[in-house]
């Protein structure tokens, strides 16, 4: 597995919560970069992990907003080339200001 060190910044000041979610991407082998490259167009998402030979993906997606997420992981399963996405893990913090 390859670690991705990308990391994007957010703003947390907007809500009093922060939602993080960590999904397994299932893709089509031939397509790993163009679904890598769509995922990581999406505001706060990053991949930590990928086993590109298997045509895995560990993405964490992040936001103060549960229904931007909801519609970031619908967007995602529709992507060219990905044929699964599960949803692994959801945490929310209140956050402090």
């Amino acid at each position: 597995m390859n670690n991705h060190q990308e990391t994007k910044k957010y703003d947390n000041t907007k809500d009093s919560h922060w939602h993080v979610c960590g999904l397994v991407v299932q893709a089509e082998i031939t397509k790993m970069e163009q679904v890598k490259y769509a995922l990581l167009a999406i505001e706060h998402t990053d991949i930590p992990l990928e086993e590109a030979g298997k045509g895995k993906l560990v993405v964490i997606m992040q936001s103060d907003d549960q229904q931007v997420l909801l519609d970031n992981m619908e967007k995602a399963r529709d992507f060219d080339g990905v044929l699964d996405l599960s949803l692994i893990y959801h945490e929310q913090d209140e956050v402090t200001v």
